[in-house]
């Protein structure tokens, strides 16, 4: 798609990276905990919802500090932890467990 292209309908994904749960209108993906795959799952997700290619986005921090959240999610935790913030005009929720959720922007 170029960037003229208005898109009509939820984007089409592969079940080897992001699922659509059509339930909650969300987006999942899955990151296995090392410090640039949180970040990497994070820009990839989003930038499927919102059919965008990486190099086009704003950088992710811009909206969240990356080091500091690869640090606070990599931490040895006996509870979940989970944090939240907007991107690319996505909610975005990752968590310790590895995963990724994003909910698209409104439109």
């Amino acid at each position: 798609m170029n960037d003229e292209t208005v898109r009509t309908e939820t984007p089409s994904v592969s079940d080897d990276s992001v699922g659509y749960d059509p339930t909650t209108e969300t987006f999942h993906a899955h990151f296995d905990g090392g410090t640039e795959t949180v970040t990497l799952a994070i820009v990839e997700t989003v930038a499927t919802v919102i059919d965008c290619r990486l190099v086009s986005m704003t950088p992710l921090y811009d909206s969240v500090d990356p080091e500091a959240l690869s640090t606070l999610l990599a931490s040895p935790r006996n509870h979940s932890i989970e944090a939240k913030f907007t991107y690319e005009g996505c909610h975005v929720t990752v968590s310790n467990d590895g995963s990724v959720v994003v909910e698209p922007p409104d439109t």
